[in-house]
C-alpha cells in the first residue's frame, strides 16, 4: 500500500509547545539536589573532564571510570564553561535531548499521520510525567532516547519513501551520538528496527543506502575517533569494564542487581505517560500493520525495542525510554480521531480513553500523598495539590471527551502542564530529604569523609558536594585507624551507627542526617 501524503508542521505551533516544554523542564531545574546515586557520579565525572580538558578518558577521583561513553560529561561540561558546576547546569544536556526527542516526534508524527497526529504527539511526549522526571536527570538516558529517535524516525521515513536520500546519512549520524551517549546500543536498536522494516517491506534498495559510504561514513565520523582514541589509552580494560561487564553481562544477566519480570515495562510505559495514558488503549487498538506501511513502522518500533528490554536480564525505568515516541506518536494519532471520527465511534473510543484515564488517575493522584503519609513526611500535604489537580484533570476529561472531544483535549492540555508545574512546586524538598545525601556534607568544610556501610544515595552524593573528597571503606577497623590520626568524618548507616557507639574507644558525634537514617559523625579516639 502506498505510503499516506505527508504534511508538514506549523512552525508557529511547534515553536510554542517545544517552547512550553522548555519552560517546565527548567523550571526551577537547580534547586532540586543531585538525587540517588547516578546524578552526582556522572556529574562528577563530567567536572573532571572539564577541570583537566580531556576529551578521551572519563575519570572517576582521578582513576579512569569506563562505564558509560562521554556525550553527556562533554556536554556537561559545556554547559559547566557557561554556568558554572552547578546542578542546572548538569542537567541541561538532559533538557536539550528532551527537546530534540519532542521536536522529532512532532515531525515523524506529522509526516506519518498528519499534522493534527503529530503535534497531539509532541505533547504526549513532551508534557507526560516520565519524560518529564528523565528530562530533568542529570543521567545518559534521554540522551540515548533523542538521540535513537532520531535515528530511527529519519531512516524509518526513508524506508517508507517519506523523506529524501539525505536522511539516512542524517539517521547514521544520529546513531553514532547514540552509540557515544551510552553505548551499542546506539546502533543496536536502530539497525534492530529499521532492519525489520526493511525486512517486512522489502525496500531492499535503502538497504543498500544504508551501507553506502556516505551513510557509513557520517556514522564513523561521529562515533569512531572517540571509540580509537580510548582503546588506544586504554586497551583491553576498556573492554572488559564497557564492553563486557557493562553492556553485555548487564543484558544477560542480573549482576548490575535490577532484575524485573518480562511485563517490567508494560505498567512504566502505561503510568508514565499520564495524564496522558488513556489514549494508549485507542492507539493500540488502532493499529493496521498489514493494511498501512505507516502502523507497520510504529508497531516495529515499540515493538522490537520493548521485546529486547523485556528480555534483557537488568531493567530500569530509564531504558524504556526510546519506546515513548512510537507510542506517543500513535497516541497523538488516537487522539486526532477521537476528534475527526463519527459520532457512534468517537463515543466508544471516548469511553475507552475517559475509563483509563480515571482509574489510572486515581491511582497516579493517591499514591504520592498515601505513601509519603505512611513514610511518615512532614512534608505529604504538599502531594494533596497534586493530587486534587490529577483527580480533577482526569474527570473533567472523562466527562466531556464523548461529546467534546477537541475540548477534552484542550482540557487535557492545560492539565498536563500543570501537573508538571505542580510537582516542580511541591517536589524539590522531598526528594532532598529522602533522595539526596547533600545536607550530609554540609558540616564537611571540604574534609574527606569516610563512608562505611552507608547507602550509595547517601554517601555518592559527596562526589559533587564534597568536590570528590569521600572514601568507601569496608569496615569498622579502617575507620578507627584514620581516627588515630584525628577527628575523622565518616557516613554510616544505622546498624554501623551503633556499632560505633558500642565501641569503648571512640567518641561519635552526629553532625548530619541523611536519607534512610544514615548519618554523618564525627569519630575521634577517648
Amino acid at each position: 500500500m502506498a505510503p499516506p501524503m505527508t504534511q508538514a508542521l506549523p512552525p508557529r505551533s511547534a515553536a510554542v509547545l517545544l517552547a512550553l516544554v522548555a519552560a517546565l523542564l527548567v523550571l526551577r531545574l537547580g534547586v532540586v539536589p543531585l538525587l540517588g546515586p547516578d546524578e552526582p557520579r556522572y556529574t562528577r565525572v563530567a567536572v573532571e573532564m572539564h577541570r583537566a580538558g580531556e576529551w578521551v578518558t572519563p575519570t572517576l577521583q582521578g582513576e579512569p571510570w569506563l562505564e558509560k561513553p562521554p556525550l553527556f560529561y562533554w556536554l556537561a561540561g559545556g554547559a559547566f564553561s557557561l554556568l558554572g558546576e552547578t546542578e542546572t547546569a548538569a542537567r541541561l544536556p538532559s533538557v536539550l535531548a528532551t527537546l530534540l526527542l519532542v521536536g522529532v516526534t512532532m515531525f515523524v508524527g506529522a509526516r506519518l499521520y498528519g499534522t493534527a497526529a503529530g503535534l497531539h504527539a509532541g505533547f504526549v511526549a513532551g508534557t507526560s510525567v516520565l519524560m518529564f522526571a528523565y528530562g530533568r536527570a542529570a543521567s545518559m538516558d534521554m540522551l540515548l532516547a533523542a538521540t535513537v529517535t532520531a535515528a530511527i524516525g529519519l531512516g524509518g521515513l526513508r524506508v517508507l519513501g517519506m523523506a529524501g536520500p539525505h536522511a539516512l546519512p542524517a539517521a547514521a549520524a544520529f546513531a553514532g551520538l547514540a552509540t557515544l551517549a551510552k553505548g551499542p546500543l546506539g546502533l543496536l536498536l536502530p539497525l534492530l528496527v529499521l532492519g525489520g522494516l526493511v525486512l517486512a517491506t522489502r525496500q531492499w534498495r535503502v538497504a543498500r543506502e544504508a551501507v553506502s559510504p556516505l551513510a557509513v561514513g557520517a556514522f564513523v565520523v561521529v562515533a569512531a575517533p572517540w571509540y580509537v582514541a580510548i582503546l588506544v589509552d586504554q586497551g583491553r580494560q576498556f573492554i572488559d569494564v564497557f564492553v563486557l561487564n557493562h553492556n553485555l553481562q548487564r543484558f544477560t544477566s542480573t549482576i548490575h542487581h535490577h532484575p524485573g519480570p518480562l511485563w517490567y515495562y508494560l505498567p512504566i510505559l502505561l503510568a508514565g505517560l499520564f495524564p496522558w495514558s488513556g489514549l494508549a488503549v485507542p492507539g493500540l487498538a488502532g493499529l493496521r500493520p498489514r493494511g498501512s506501511r505507516s502502523d507497520l513502522f510504529a508497531l516495529l518500533w515499540l515493538g522490537l525495542p520493548l521485546l529486547l528490554f523485556s528480555l534483557a536480564g537488568s531493567k530500569l525505568p530509564g531504558y524504556i525510554l526510546p519506546c515513548v515516541p512510537p507510542l506517543a506518536i500513535l497516541m497523538g494519532r488516537a487522539a486526532d480521531r477521537l476528534v475527526s471520527a463519527a459520532a457512534p465511534e468517537r463515543y466508544l473510543s471516548g469511553r475507552v480513553t475517559a475509563l483509563v484515564g480515571l482509574v489510572l488517575g486515581a491511582l497516579v493522584a493517591t499514591t504520592p500523598a498515601f505513601l509519603l503519609f505512611r513514610m511518615h513526611e512532614p512534608l505529604w500535604r504538599s502531594a494533596v495539590p497534586f493530587a486534587l489537580w490529577a483527580l480533577a484533570v482526569t474527570f473533567l476529561f472523562s466527562r466531556r471527551v464523548g461529546t467534546d472531544p477537541a475540548g477534552a483535549l484542550r482540557l487535557l492540555r492545560i492539565g498536563s502542564a500543570g501537573l508538571l508545574l505542580l510537582v516542580t512546586l511541591a517536589a524539590p524538598p522531598i526528594l532532598a530529604r529522602h533522595e539526596s545525601g547533600r545536607r550530609l556534607f554540609i558540616p564537611t568544610m571540604g574534609r574527606e569523609v569516610l563512608a562505611w556501610g552507608a547507602r550509595r544515595t547517601a554517601w555518592m552524593a559527596g562526589y559533587f558536594y564534597n568536590d570528590g573528597k569521600v572514601r568507601e571503606v569496608s569496615g569498622g577497623e579502617e575507620v578507627l585507624q584514620a581516627a588515630k590520626e584525628g577527628p575523622t568524618l565518616v557516613i554510616v548507616g544505622p546498624g554501623e551507627r551503633r556499632r560505633l557507639e558500642a565501641m569503648g574507644s571512640v567518641e561519635t558525634r552526629v553532625l548530619a542526617d541523611g536519607p534512610r537514617e544514615n548519618v554523618l559523625l564525627r569519630v575521634e579516639r577517648r
